[in-house]
């Protein structure tokens, strides 16, 4: 049995709540999501629907009298409640609300994009080159970090009405889900009093930047230097093996502080680094890390998530047909896995209107 198998959700899709309905169908809810007017880029609806019944909004009593027989509603409407749902919900039912602000602050009613909501997170404020205007990160992650936030309100509200019976209602605004991946910077500043840059490649702690990402034979890898005395020994231990280390092999790496050294110190020793990783592969520094602790990562193009026998093996992708077309892509598969839950679909169903869906239910 899925986890939520069982449970009906009602999505009301207009860009924030898209991601949380498809976790919550990943984990076995059966999710009907009624679809915006405005259409929606195929790829993403793809992505971000198949598995839920899909259904335009035909008929507001119809949608009305759907979430009358749902466990949960995630309600994304943007302008207002064309719907009546906050006033007409079944009181048993757990109503989670998302709008791009919070209902009752200074922004309340303004609305909001993708590209703003990450903007004004401060995100975009310490992304990028610090020579360079700010950057977002590719696809729609403020939207998707709603999403998430989303879900998470639900199933706690779930764990609630399953301790009391009652029904639950939450707030959620996407500036605030959004600002939240950003906590960093707003702590930074509580204690210090400094306000973060664009760091570019470099991760700054204490008096020096340390570099992130490195060239390799073959791509790239991130590795930073950082006051981790086993670590930095396990790399430099590696280098001498292979006749690479230099001076880094007189430090004693348990006497002293990264964070407190120069930055042409730092400078000089991530040289030497820089030449070794450039002599190796990813796949032999890749082992390298797995075998002796370096804290290493490979860095993955697309050609290598969508050819590698790890990621098939753990069945990371898996093909959704889009029922309208016929066409079959491969998409990244289960966010959960468990050996007792049933395998979600696979499909993008066509949508139907839903007057029709409320009908076949019994009205």
């Amino acid at each position: 049995m899925s986890m939520l198998a069982g449970l009906k959700v009602l999505e009301i899709a207009d860009g924030l709540t898209d991601f949380g309905g498809r976790m919550l169908a990943e984990l076995g809810a059966d999710v009907t999501v009624v679809l915006p007017e405005a259409p929606q880029e195929k790829s993403r609806e793809r992505a971000w629907h198949h598995g839920k019944t899909r259904v335009t909004a035909d008929s507001a009593e119809a949608i009305r009298a759907l979430a009358q027989s749902v466990d949960i509603i995630l309600d994304g409407q943007r302008n207002g409640d064309r719907f009546n749902l906050a006033t007409t919900v079944n009181p048993t039912i757990i109503y989670v609300k998302v709008t791009p602000f919070s209902p009752t602050g200074p922004y309340a009613g303004r609305p909001a994009s993708d590209l703003t909501l990450f903007a004004l997170s401060g995100l975009m404020h310490v992304t990028g080159d610090p020579t360079g205007t700010p950057l977002k990160f590719p696809g729609q992650q403020a939207y998707a970090l709603t999403g998430i936030q989303a879900a998470t309100a639900a199933l706690m509200a779930l764990y609630a009405r399953r301790k009391t019976g009652k029904g639950q209602g939450a707030d959620l605004s996407a500036f605030q889900s959004t600002t939240l991946a950003n906590y960093r910077e707003a702590v930074m500043y509580e204690w210090t009093g400094r306000i973060g840059r664009r760091q570019g490649n470099l991760l700054v702690r204490g008096k020096s930047g340390v570099r992130q990402i490195w060239p390799c034979k073959d791509g790239y890898v991130t590795w930073s230097m950082i006051d981790n005395p086993s670590m930095m020994r396990a790399v430099v231990g590696v280098m001498i093996e292979q006749g690479a280390a230099g001076e880094l092999s007189e430090i004693d790496w348990g006497n002293i502080l990264v964070a407190d050294t120069a930055q042409e110190t730092i400078e000089r020793w991530q040289a030497v680094f820089g030449t070794f990783f450039a002599a190796h592969t990813r796949s032999e520094l890749g082992r390298w890390s797995l075998e002796r602790g370096w804290g290493l990562s490979v860095i993955m193009a697309p050609d290598d998530v969508r050819d590698s026998d790890h990621l098939a093996a753990r069945g990371l992708f898996v093909p959704v047909t889009d029922e309208a077309t016929g066409e079959s892509v491969n998409l990244p598969g289960p966010l959960f896995h468990s050996a007792a839950m049933d395998a979600p679909r696979r499909s993008l169903a066509k949508p139907v209107p839903a007057s029709t869906l409320a009908a076949g239910a019994g009205r």
